[in-house]
């Protein structure tokens, strides 16, 4: 059988090769494109990272520079507070900072006795609002919808680090 003929004045459109190379150089380009955004992302990834490990050496690990907590022996809200301050000035992605901040909390803690602390709180520790009072007094001063918010994520989250640090154990 002949191929259909094309009447006269119009154009045929490409072949069948044509179009298979045009969709090999769209993938081709597509996929140089998500290489290129991808290094990218990862070297910002990478980058942020080791400003954070580096923020973390320089202000936890450093003996010639130690934490406030070492240096002035914090009470309870001393060690919020420096823990508060420790995170606000964490640079890198956020989930890296939230995740250190209980270990910042207990090595401020650490430091001191807190067994009369813990003795005053008493069972106050095993209530989901065991430090909600302090957290409010600390956030409403804050400007800032987003600022207000990560606040109360980080402050509940230390008064849960010593929730923990003074529960009873034993049963």
């Amino acid at each position: 059988m002949a191929e259909p003929s094309v009447p006269s004045g119009e154009v045929s459109g490409p072949t069948e090769a044509q179009r298979n190379a045009i969709g090999v150089r769209v993938l081709v380009i597509i996929g140089v494109v998500l290489t290129v955004l991808m290094a990218v992302f990862g070297r910002a990834t990478s980058k942020g990272y080791d400003q954070f490990t580096a923020y973390q050496k320089a202000t936890l690990e450093d003996p010639n520079n130690p934490p406030q907590w070492h240096v002035e022996g914090l009470d309870v809200d001393g060690c919020v507070d420096a823990s508060l301050a420790w995170i606000e000035a964490c640079p890198g992605v956020s989930s890296w900072c939230e995740s250190s901040l209980p270990d910042v909390m207990n090595q401020c803690l650490d430091t001191r006795d807190r067994t009369a602390y813990c003795d005053s709180v008493g069972d106050a520790v095993r209530s989901t609002r065991f430090g909600f009072e302090e957290c409010s007094a600390r956030y409403d001063q804050i400007e800032g919808r987003y600022a207000r918010r990560y606040a109360k994520k980080h402050c509940s989250l230390i008064f849960r680090v010593i929730a923990g640090y003074c529960a009873p154990t034993g049963g």
